[in-house]
C-alpha cells in the first residue's frame, strides 16, 4: 500500500480511538483492530473486530460508518445499509464525503434505490446540522479540501500504472500546496476553527490539512498556537492537539509528549513509538485528555509495546544522550584530523537522536561545517550548515545578531540563507 496512502487512512481511523469520558480498554483494542485489519483489506477479521467492540459498547457515528465501510468491501449489502443508517442516526453529517466514498461503490450498483435514498436522507440531515453552526459555509469548504487530497491518495493506492500514478502523485503534491495555502488564510482569518463554528467534521479535517503540512512548520507552529487558547473549553478535540503538538515536536526534533507519532520502515510499516519524553508517564497524559493507553494505540499501527516503568525510562534517556555525546565526541576528533567526511557522519547522526544536541551544540555545528566548506568548497558542508541554522531559527534559538560571525559568510549567497535570515528579527 502507499505509505503516504497508509499514513493518511491512519490519521482518518485514529480519532475513532478518542474514548471520550467513558474509557474502556478492551473496545478500544477491539476498535484499534479492526482499523488495521480494515487497511490491510482483510474484511473478514476486520468486521469480527468491530462487532466485538460493538458487544462492548454501541458505536458512535464514526465507527459505525467505518463498519460500514468494511461490510461494503466484503459485498454485505445489509449490513452495510444497517451501520450506514446508525451512522446517520447516531450524527453522521458529511453527505459530500458518503457520496464520494470509494469504499461503498458496491452499494451504488448493488442496491442502487436504496442508495439514492440513503444519500437524500445524508443531505437533508447535513443540512439541518449545517443550520446549528456558526459558519457552515467554512464547514462545507474545508470538508471539500480534505476530500479532494482523500481521493487523490485514495487513487494513488489503486494505481500501478506508473505513469498514471506519478501523475496522480503530482496532483496530489499541486492539491497539497494549494490546500495549504487555503488552511492558512482560514486560520489567519478566523483563528483554529471551533466546534461550535464548523463541526466536529469540520474542525477534524482542517486539522488533517495542518497535520499533514510538515513541509510549512511555521504553519503548524501557528495553528498549534491558535489552538492552545481555546484548548481547556469544549470548541476543540483535545487529541487534535495532543497529535498536533507532538508532530511539531518531532519536526523540531525533540522528544514527543503524548505518544502520538511513530517510526515508519521504508516499507510502510510502523515499527515503534518515536522518543517520548518521560515515557513512564505517558499513558497517565493521554487518559487525561481520553486517548486510549499506548498499548492499545500500538495496535492499530500492527506494533506491540509493553509499558515501562521510571528505572527503564531513564535508562533509555540516557543511553540516548550517551551516544550522541559520544558522537559528537568523534566529530570533534574527527575534525582536528580534517577527517571531514567523518565529522559529517558524526554530526549527522547525532542530529537525528531527538533532543540530543542542544541549541548551542548545533550552532557549533553549522560554524563547523561552514569552515569545512570554505576550506574545501563542498556544497555538501553548506547544505548541513544550513539545516542546522533552519532547525535553529525553527526553535526560535537564532537571532540576526548569532549569525554575524564571520564563518558564516560563505553562506550569504546561497538562498536558503536568504530564506533563513529575513524570518529572523
Amino acid at each position: 500500500m502507499n505509505l503516504s496512502f497508509l499514513r493518511l487512512l491512519l490519521f482518518l481511523l485514529l480519532p475513532a480511538l478518542h474514548a471520550g469520558a467513558q474509557y474502556d480498554t478492551a473496545y478500544d483494542a477491539a476498535i484499534a483492530r479492526a482499523g488495521l485489519y480494515h487497511l490491510q483489506k482483510d474484511h473478514h477479521n476486520a468486521i469480527r473486530c468491530f462487532e466485538q467492540a460493538f458487544a462492548i459498547q454501541p458505536p458512535d457515528a464514526l465507527n459505525a460508518y467505518k463498519a460500514a465501510g468494511a461490510y461494503a468491501l466484503d459485498s454485505n449489502a445489509g449490513k452495510a445499509f444497517y451501520y450506514l443508517e446508525l451512522a446517520l442516526q447516531k450524527g453522521w453529517h458529511d453527505a459530500a464525503w458518503l457520496q464520494q466514498d470509494a469504499y461503498f461503490s458496491y452499494l451504488q450498483y448493488a442496491a442502487p434505490a436504496q442508495w439514492q435514498q440513503l444519500v437524500q436522507n445524508a443531505v437533508a440531515n447535513e443540512n439541518s446540522f449545517a443550520q446549528t453552526l456558526k459558519q457552515p459555509a467554512l464547514r462545507k469548504r474545508i470538508n471539500q479540501m480534505a476530500l479532494a487530497e482523500q481521493q487523490l491518495r485514495y487513487q494513488a493506492a489503486q494505481t500501478t500504472n506508473d505513469t498514471a500514478l506519478q501523475r496522480i502523485h503530482h496532483n496530489i503534491y499541486t492539491t497539497g500546496n494549494e490546500n495549504r495555502e487555503q488552511a492558512k488564510a482560514i486560520l489567519q482569518q478566523y483563528g483554529w476553527p471551533t466546534i461550535s463554528s464548523v463541526g466536529k467534521d469540520g474542525q477534524n479535517n482542517f486539522w488533517l490539512l495542518v497535520q499533514h503540512a510538515d513541509a510549512d512548520i511555521p504553519f503548524q507552529q501557528a495553528a498549534l498556537d491558535s489552538m492552545k487558547k481555546i484548548r481547556q473549553s469544549t470548541e476543540t478535540d483535545p487529541a487534535h492537539y495532543a497529535f498536533l503538538y507532538d508532530r511539531v515536536q518531532c519536526n523540531l526534533n525533540y522528544p514527543q509528549f503524548y505518544g502520538t507519532q511513530v517510526n515508519w520502515t521504508q516499507q510502510g510499516q510502523a515499527n515503534g513509538f518515536r522518543t517520548i519524553a518521560q515515557e513512564e508517564v505517558t499513558d497517565r497524559r493521554r487518559k487525561a485528555i481520553g486517548l486510549p493507553v499506548l498499548a492499545v494505540y500500538a495496535l492499530s499501527y500492527g506494533f506491540t509495546y509493553q509499558p515501562v516503568n521510571a528505572a527503564t525510562a531513564r535508562h533509555r534517556e540516557d543511553s540516548l544522550q550517551h551516544l550522541s555525546q559520544s558522537l559528537l565526541d568523534s566529530a570533534a576528533q574527527a575534525y582536528q584530523q580534517q577527517a571531514f567526511p567523518k565529522v559529517y557522519d558524526c554530526y549527522n547522526n547525532a542530529s537525528m537522536i531527538a533532543g540530543g544536541m542542544s541549541n548551542e551544540e548545533q550552532l557549533q555545528a553549522a560554524v563547523i561545517f561552514c569552515r569545512i566548506a570554505t576550506q574545501t568548497g563542498e556544497q555538501q558542508y553548506k547544505d548541513i550548515a544550513l539545516d542546522f541554522l533552519n532547525l535553529l531559527q525553527l526553535r526560535h534559538a537564532i537571532s540576526k545578531k548569532s549569525l554575524q560571525q564571520p564563518a558564516f559568510s560563505i553562506l550569504q549567497q546561497q538562498p536558503r540563507w536568504a530564506a533563513i535570515y529575513g524570518r529572523l528579527e
